[in-house]
């Protein structure tokens, strides 16, 4: 036991952290995955127009994320009047109000282009904010906890927002399927949005003025320290983190489009898009109740595995037109996301304590999988488009462009680590 007099300050509620969480991960899924599926349904974007505005997300959420540590920084420098619970219920208020744009447009009597372009604004506001957010999140998460408090509560954090992604999924499905008679429909799920960032904020109320640190004494009083290895498996991890991000961001313009395709209704799209988010639900489940993968290196490489076999298939699949096939490639995809993103961010709150920081390159990362997908996406759709690629071509050229660029990022990146 420690001495009393080191006085190790107290973790912000879990539970606070948790609901937090649950509420916003809605939010932010719902317009990371499914910002594509209204913007078809109400302003008929092209497949061309999904990926960009994929570009547009991914391109706002990197420098945000990566500006959440400095800032805070630089505010706590100048006093406590802004403190980190301030700025972050700023920023969920923030979001929330852009949230609302497109729908007020519509309400409003504004055409077709000004709601359309309220979705870019939507696209590139709302990503730099959650950028921003997310970060923050994960330090009231962090803050105070090592080692056995700290698994418990990343993998509880991890299990509460993949399965508000599915929610989000759920939530659009009856939404879109009244967009298919009347498409201004498709922009209510924007209003259910912005109502959940005003329940966040409310909850945000719960959280302590500022993120507990943990002594540095304190670390004396625990367990070993960290085997080498879970410095190398930060490393792969961190480095397979936007990997799988670029692959998921290829699948989320690139299904409305193929399920249509397939003859699937609106209604159903996202309950079929959902299966790769509960698969990973499933394996975020599994590892916080085994903890067996710990300093392991034979998950990331199951997990890298499921991954690019799954991307392969799920693109390929619809051109079989089995919706069976389809669902089971999206779930072995699902399975890697839920191993890579577990193991980062494990392995970077665990290894490290930078405060908003840490939480802020692990968001990055994220966000350069959100920006590099869709480009691959664009590039194929705008050469189709140009009439230099075949239309039947589209599906093999971005999954090989995927992969691609896929193996040579994590090839460049692990022999600049060797070195």
């Amino acid at each position: 036991m420690p001495p009393p007099e080191l006085n190790i300050p107290r973790p912000a509620p879990l539970a606070a952290v948790l609901l937090i969480t649950l509420v916003l991960s809605i939010g932010t899924g719902a317009v990371t995955i499914g910002l594509y599926f209204v913007a078809t349904q109400a302003c008929g974007f092209s497949r061309t127009e999904r990926f960009l505005l994929g570009v547009v997300i991914g391109a706002s959420y990197i420098p945000a994320a990566l500006a959440a540590g400095p800032v805070l920084k630089r505010l706590a420098a100048r006093g406590r009047r802004l403190t980190p619970r301030t700025v972050l219920l700023s920023v969920v208020l923030g979001s929330g109000l852009v949230a609302i744009g497109p729908p007020l447009l519509a309400k409003l009597g504004a055409g077709e282009g000004a709601v359309a372009a309220g979705i870019w604004l939507v696209g590139a506001a709302y990503g730099a904010l959650t950028g921003l957010m997310w970060p923050i999140v994960e330090w009231f998460l962090a803050g105070g906890r090592k080692q056995r408090a700290l698994r418990a509560a990343t993998g509880r954090f991890n299990i509460t927002w993949t399965t508000a992604v599915v929610l989000a999924m759920w939530i659009m499905a009856p939404i879109l399927g009244q967009a298919a008679s009347d498409p201004q429909r498709a922009l209510d799920m924007l209003i259910v949005i912005a109502g959940l960032h005003a329940l966040g904020a409310v909850a945000c109320l719960w959280l302590p003025g500022t993120p507990a640190a943990v002594p540095v004494e304190h670390h004396s009083y625990g367990p070993t320290p960290h085997p080498a290895i879970a410095s190398t498996l930060l490393a792969a991890s961190r480095r397979l983190l936007p990997a799988s991000y670029v692959l998921m961001a290829v699948l989320g313009p690139y299904f409305p489009g193929a399920l249509t395709d397939m003859g699937v209704e609106p209604s159903r799209q996202t309950l079929v898009v959902s299966a790769w988010m509960l698969a990973r639900v499933a394996a975020m489940v599994t590892l916080e109740r085994w903890h067996g993968w710990h300093n392991r290196p034979a998950m990331l490489i199951v997990g890298a595995a499921a991954l690019l076999l799954g991307f392969s298939a799920a693109v390929l699949a619809p051109w079989t037109g089995s919706l069976v096939l389809v669902t089971a490639s999206l779930a072995l995809f699902g399975c890697g996301m839920g191993i890579v993103y577990t193991a980062a961010l494990y392995y970077a709150l665990e290894l490290e304590d930078h405060g908003a920081s840490a939480g802020g390159t692990h968001e990055a990362l994220i966000g350069i999988g959100y920006a590099a997908g869709p480009a691959i996406g664009l590039a194929a759709s705008i050469a189709i488009d140009r009439g230099g690629l075949d239309e039947s071509s589209f599906g093999t050229t971005i999954v090989g462009a995927a992969i691609a660029l896929t193996l040579t990022g994590l090839a460049v990146a692990f022999a600049g680590q060797r070195r």
